[in-house]
């Protein structure tokens, strides 16, 4: 993940602003020892007091007995080092008692770690272990600006005020935090969108992350939720840069393509240990229980779907080409990830 792909005129995203604090001697030997992947989002539970209608990972099967322990996620680790980023998923991950002990380590093998959230958790005193424990970057899921609505969207009363409250609790101890947020077309024709960028202004929050609405998880085969390119074009000049970013920290609103996946920078490993393109597809090319994690990633990144031509031009999950090729031929009765 060159960070120079990563701003509209070519200057370093360093230079446009992002407020991240960085080790330098932790950049440096990342640019000189770069692992297997640059970016890896690790989901480490499926454990969640939460419901979201729009659960990205939603549809897999929770079997608490097959997580990765704490040694295993470690040996990952280990074989990701070094790695630009960390960012620790769920489920919600704050559902694992030895977080802080992966944020740790996770911490000595990368540049940065992130954390994603529903903030349910996050009281003062856990704010201030997260931040002791390494942490760069903290998550925090809104999904609208009114209570009652994010409340319904996550099927968790009192979840709205838990979140705001996360915000600033992490923001008070010194924690960079960002509000993410995912799009609809209601949202996005109402104004909800802007006012959730509106929030996180007022609450004094480091930037916000959208996500659109992608068919994967408990939306797979509800494909009526993506937008249009006139609403995609709407979102980008709503998305002020660096404020506001999609997908990832590092991405600019200067392309719809996830670059992650296309530069082959970007893997995601779930709590069972498959190895996925990311989260959203469900296809899986090995487990790290069964496998080292380069020769997974050396067999997924040359298979030919990285060739398919909308991966350089799109999320692969909104491509209808993709979708026919690779997704619909699953079996609907089949346990997910599918393996290739």
């Amino acid at each position: 993940m060159d960070p120079g792909k990563y701003a509209n005129d070519g200057t370093l995203w360093l230079e446009k602003g992002i407020p991240l604090e960085f080790n330098l001697e932790k950049l440096g030997l990342w640019l000189k020892e770069k692992g297997p992947a640059s970016y890896l989002m690790f989901g480490i539970t499926y454990e969640c007091q939460c419901k979201c209608r729009h659960c990205c990972v939603g549809n897999y099967v929770k079997e608490k007995h097959r997580e990765l322990t704490t040694d295993q996620v470690k040996n990952v680790l280990d074989q990701a080092n070094k790695a630009l980023a960390i960012n620790f998923f769920g489920g919600e991950p704050t559902m694992r008692r030895d977080l802080m002990e992966l944020i740790s380590y996770a911490s000595e093998k990368s540049v940065f770690v992130f954390l994603d959230t529903n903030g349910i958790k996050v009281n003062m005193d856990y704010a201030q272990k997260l931040k002791d424990s390494g942490l760069d970057l903290l998550y925090v899921s809104i999904d609208s600006p009114h209570p009652e609505e994010h409340d319904e969207y996550r099927g968790y009363r009192g979840c709205f005020e838990k979140a705001v409250q996360a915000v600033k609790n992490a923001l008070s101890v010194g924690l960079k935090v960002v509000i993410s947020t995912y799009i609809t077309k209601e949202n996005l024709a109402n104004g909800d969108f802007e006012r959730v960028i509106q929030m996180a202004r007022e609450l004094g929050a480091t930037g916000v992350r959208y996500l659109l609405p992608t068919p994967a998880g408990r939306w797979l085969y509800n494909v009526d939720v993506k937008l249009s390119p006139q609403e995609e074009e709407r979102v980008r000049r709503i998305a002020e840069y660096p404020f506001v970013c999609r997908d990832f920290y590092f991405q600019n609103q200067a392309s719809s393509r996830c670059r992650g996946i296309a530069d082959k920078e970007y893997v995601y490993i779930s709590p069972y240990g498959d190895v996925q393109p990311c989260c959203f597809m469900p296809l899986t090319f090995g487990n790290v229980k069964e496998e080292p994690l380069k020769v997974i990633l050396d067999k997924m990144w040359s298979h030919p779907m990285y060739s398919e031509p909308c991966i350089f031009k799109e999320c692969p999950m909104l491509s209808d080409e993709f979708r026919s090729k690779y997704i619909d031929p699953i079996p609907r009765n089949t346990k997910l990830p599918f393996r290739m």
